[in-house]
């Protein structure tokens, strides 16, 4: 019943957590390190996947288009038993991003240093977290590591004080920083029950690059971005034979978050934390095939005016998932629909409206056991 779930909790994860908590991606998630492994105790799993979301754009008198660009998402671990009771995991992922490319009135291309540019932003961030687990006994196991992420991007974006800032074209990335987990979980085999509860550091983020602006030449800048700290709670228990409940409730502190650099001041700001819900029913339907349907939620937020790298806030989704096992190979695809919340914002004495937002995304992971 530990394959139904995570593998069907994990793929779905790859459509759904993307759109959740602004520009949050992956969730974080530690579901590899406790996936049964092979008469090694190994586990080796890659996941990719591809989610369109889109959004209408309301402005009264003019005209925008869709701000919302797809992406794809990726994730791999490997997970290695030490001894008895200890193991340990390697997990990569892209936990924070933002794609989107504003254009149409009122926004408006603009002249940068005789490039037209148009208003948005594409930020990506990698991170490998290496976690060490050990088994207290047969109930009890306690969790721990360190993070390392970098990040990089450009966001095009007017900035500055005045009736019309200036327009400004901020590239940037970062080195590798450290942040640390630590958790506790709790297990009940015999009827495949498990709880798990995770806290993710703040990471900071050193970053150096240019800003241009359309009076301005080129000048190179450095700031710090501080990524926010999060709770991870993770669970799973059997219902009946050969199914499976399980879900996450996943707390992030973006209240505070912000980009600011010493030329341009602040470019982003978001002043709300985001809980984001996830409950799923799994089914194995014999040793080859096995199901699952997962519901997600988040409650619409209320992030400030000048952060528009996410123009949605909150959602609604059900995945649904299925799992082909052949040997030690399991191979597990999902789909995921996610209703994507309104929000409005006043934009240079112009009052902008999202609505309509959605998102379908799709998921294929691969987990070998040797």
């Amino acid at each position: 019943m530990k394959r139904i779930a995570l593998a069907a909790l994990l793929t779905t994860a790859t459509a759904t957590s993307a759109l959740a908590g602004g520009i949050d991606r992956s969730g974080q998630f530690l579901g590899p390190l406790f996936q049964d492994g092979g008469e090694t105790g190994s586990y080796f799993q890659f996941g990719i996947g591809s989610v369109e979301p889109s959004v209408g754009v309301s402005v009264p008198g003019l005209t925008g288009s869709d701000p919302l660009d797809t992406y794809v998402p990726w994730s791999a671990a490997i997970k290695l038993d030490v001894t008895d009771k200890l193991s340990f995991a390697i997990i990569g992922d892209q936990p924070f991003g933002a794609n989107v490319n504003y254009s149409g009135l009122p926004f408006q291309s603009a002249l940068l240093q005789g490039l037209n540019v148009e208003p948005g932003a594409n930020i990506k961030t990698q991170a490998w977290t290496g976690v060490l687990r050990y088994e207290l006994n047969e109930t009890l196991s306690v969790h721990g590591g360190l993070r390392a992420q970098k990040a990089s991007g450009q966001v095009n974006t007017r900035v500055g004080t005045g009736v019309v800032p200036p327009f400004r074209q901020l590239n940037a990335s970062s080195d590798f920083a450290l942040g640390a987990l630590v958790g506790v979980a709790y297990e009940r085999p015999e009827i495949a029950l498990r709880i798990a509860l995770t806290y993710n550091s703040e990471i900071d983020q050193k970053l150096t690059g240019t800003e241009i602006t359309d009076i301005v030449s080129p000048a190179t800048t450095a700031f710090t971005v501080t990524t926010p700290a999060s709770l991870n709670l993770e669970f799973q228990t059997g219902v009946a034979a050969d199914t499976l409940l399980f879900g996450s409730v996943r707390y992030v502190e973006w209240d505070g978050f912000n980009l600011t650099t010493p030329g341009a001041g602040q470019y982003v700001n978001f002043d709300k934390d985001t809980t984001t819900y996830s409950l799923g029913l799994g089914r194995r339907f014999n040793d080859t095939w096995s199901a699952a349907v997962t519901l997600g939620f988040e409650a619409k937020g209320d992030f400030a005016a000048n952060s528009a790298l996410a123009p949605t806030t909150g959602s609604q989704s059900i995945g649904l998932a299925a799992t082909y096992t052949q040997g030690k190979t399991t191979v597990t695809t999902g789909v995921t629909y996610a209703k994507l919340g309104e929000r409005e914002f006043d934009l240079g004495g112009t009052p902008v409206s999202f609505t309509d937002g959605e998102a379908i995304g799709v998921g294929v992971r691969l987990g070998i056991n040797f």
